[in-house]
């Protein structure tokens, strides 16, 4: 492992851009490059703050991942079903190579029923 690091320091230069979806926003932006395709986002704003309102985005880990890729699939896909979940054994091996004591904590029947609210399914 060591060998892919160094002690001499190398010279590197790196530009940010924006991504192609927000130039469909108000955002005041650098002029998109010459031939640029904006897609146009599944749902507008009044969605996304809807489907995500009570989230922590304050923080990197403030968000519980799994409620919020089902989130991301539900309104990108709309209606293709959610991709099987990991195995144990492939979800231990996850585990062990983040660190897990810093994944939030809620319960999965806070995220199910989260993401049954979002979605309407609660009467």
């Amino acid at each position: 492992m060591a060998d892919v690091f160094t002690t001499t320091p190398h010279k590197w230069n790196f530009t940010a851009s924006p991504s192609a979806y927000l130039y469909a926003t108000q955002l005041p932006l650098p002029t998109p490059p010459v031939g640029m395709k904006i897609p146009q986002s599944t749902h507008d704003a009044t969605y996304w703050a809807r489907v995500t309102k009570g989230l922590d985005f304050s923080d990197a880990d403030g968000v519980d991942p799994l409620l919020y890729n089902r989130i991301l699939w539900r309104g990108m896909m709309h209606n293709l079903p959610y991709p099987p979940s990991l195995s144990l054994r492939d979800k231990r091996a996850c585990d062990e190579d983040d660190n897990a004591a810093t994944l939030p904590t809620k319960g999965l029947r806070e995220r199910q029923q989260h993401y049954r609210t979002i979605n309407g399914q609660n009467k």
